[in-house]
């Protein structure tokens, strides 16, 4: 190995370059951070599958239709497309559970009713859920096994108003997809039915919107649209915050490893003043800086992505997994955040380094 290699350096100074490494290892605690952002988006992910596998239509409430002979018409014609299936259930609101997200603060949302166990094991096999549904019956609730965990609760647990619901019901059935909806059985007489579900098993979610709106088109009823633009809407304000603490983060470690390595490298100015003195170029001696300091920066990002994932799994397996919760291993947000993080801190580094360097001259020692 050539002493005038960046990778020489670095291997004979491995306690300056352990320095500096630290700084650099900071950048990829982005990634953690961005995935603890992201996570909220996991307990959300399920309820917008399922909203969009089964779009809701609802009867308009209007005094000159009483009796919803508009929506049941509908009704006919939605159930009269052979690509469909209409499951009608009460208008009534079907309150959801909260619970505990990843950062610990509490959430909730959506709750589904199915007037029969019937229609509730056919909706869950074309939505695609799987689990052991065969004690669903009227009064029963059905919730994830992660929602199940988040709550505390088991199979066969009476779960009533204390947990926010507006009646009392048995938790008969866990879905082994991680769904954090809350899904009824409870039996209302026909004319109660003023709300349908439409699902199909051959059309896409916008296939199967279009499909609806068309049919829909001259009645006063209501569709149900996917939980996933409001949603991101009412995220958009965590992730700018996070964006905010990212800029001001990588500023704060740019000074930081700026400093740190100014010294490191005003110490090695007889060195480079040598380097020009036997010939060596402006563009050797940058090119030199920069090999030294993006090795020492890709050798830090490595580790600390290995940390960063070593430390999720223990933590989801130890802690999160068993409370029904979960930490992504990656996110596109946590990605982002490390990128830019370590592009503040790395480009102006090697640039100023490479500059200051290149004024290095053996003449002035």
């Amino acid at each position: 190995m050539k002493p005038y290699s960046a990778l020489y350096y670095v291997k004979e100074n491995k306690g300056r370059s352990l320095l500096i490494a630290v700084m650099f290892f900071l950048t990829t605690l982005l990634l953690l951070g961005g995935n603890y952002i992201r996570s909220n988006y996991y307990y959300w992910e399920g309820i917008i599958d399922f909203t969009e596998r089964a779009i809701e239509v609802e009867a308009s409430v209007n005094d000159q239709d009483e009796e919803f002979r508009d929506y049941f018409a509908l009704v006919d014609k939605l159930s009269n497309d052979p690509d469909l299936t209409v499951m009608l259930h009460s208008g009534y609101a079907e309150p959801s559970m909260d619970w505990t997200c990843t950062m610990g603060f509490t959430m909730g949302g959506y709750a589904a009713r199915f007037n029969t166990a019937e229609d509730m094991r056919e909706a869950f096999r074309i939505v695609g859920y799987h689990g052991d549904f065969s004690n669903l019956k009227n009064g029963s609730l059905a919730i994830s096994k992660a929602m199940a965990n988040n709550k505390g609760l088991k199979l066969g647990d009476i779960v009533d108003e204390s947990m926010g619901l507006m009646g009392t019901y048995t938790l008969d059935a866990l879905i082994d997809e991680d769904t954090y909806a809350v899904f009824y059985v409870e039996e209302y007489p026909k004319d109660k039915l003023t709300r349908a579900h439409v699902l199909s098993e051959t059309l896409s979610y916008s296939e199967l919107m279009e499909r609806v709106k068309t049919l829909c088109e001259g009645t006063q009823c209501k569709i149900q649209k996917s939980w996933r633009d409001d949603l991101n809407a009412q995220f958009e304000p965590i992730n700018l915050i996070f964006y905010l603490a990212l800029i001001l983060l990588s500023l704060v470690l740019a000074v930081s490893v700026n400093s740190v390595i100014s010294g490191h490298y005003n110490k090695r100015t007889y060195e480079f003043g040598i380097y020009r003195a036997i010939g060596r170029t402006k563009r050797d001696v940058r090119r030199k800086v920069a090999a030294e300091i993006a090795i020492t920066d890709i050798v830090s990002v490595v580790v600390g992505l290995g940390f960063v994932e070593l430390l999720t799994f223990m933590m989801n397996e130890l802690y999160y997994k068993p409370g029904g919760r979960f930490l992504p291993y990656w996110s596109e947000i946590g990605v982002v955040g490390l990128i830019v993080s370590n592009i503040c801190v790395l480009v102006p580094t090697i640039l100023l380094r490479g500059r200051a360097m290149c004024k290095a001259d053996v003449t002035e020692f």
